[in-house]
């Protein structure tokens, strides 16, 4: 699945790591107004598109558990 640092390089932004203490990692990321509107709209955007939805709810309608959770995890990139 997508991480908010994907959706900011994806925008055109530049993102780099400055530290690492411990377990946590702090970024900074850089860029411009435009690619801060471009940021904005794709964390706007929907993760799955509205065939996947579709799919998911048909697999729900005819209850089959198992192959809605199989499609949600390969959404999940699992």
């Amino acid at each position: 699945m997508e991480t908010l640092l994907d959706r900011a390089r994806q925008a055109g932004m530049a993102v780099m790591l400055d530290a690492c203490i411990g377990r946590e990692r702090f970024h900074s990321i850089a860029g411009s107004a435009a690619t801060l509107e471009r940021f904005a709209q794709l964390c706007e955007a929907p993760a799955v598109n509205r065939d996947t939805l579709m799919n998911w709810a048909a697999l729900c309608a005819h209850g089959d558990a198992r192959a809605v959770e199989a499609a949600i995890r390969r959404a999940l990139g699992e």
